[in-house]
């Protein structure tokens, strides 16, 4: 029903990337510098049409 957002952090706990648009992915840059290999932890938060808040979070390694 709602997308609320998607956020990506870095090892220190900084936010790289936010979006509230579900199309709208993280490509692996930061402001625009292409990352080196890393592991990022993602968070990802919407609401289901009953009304309950979903909330899924991981790590991704950027690999290059």
């Amino acid at each position: 029903k709602e997308y609320r957002y998607f956020k990506v952090f870095n090892r220190w706990g900084i936010m790289v990337h936010s979006a509230s648009n579900f199309n709208k992915g993280w490509d692996g840059k930061i402001q625009g510098v292409i990352q080196n290999t890393g592991t990022f932890v993602w968070i990802a938060e919407a609401v289901d049409f009953r009304g309950k808040v979903i909330t899924r979070k991981g790590t991704v390694t950027v690999i290059r």
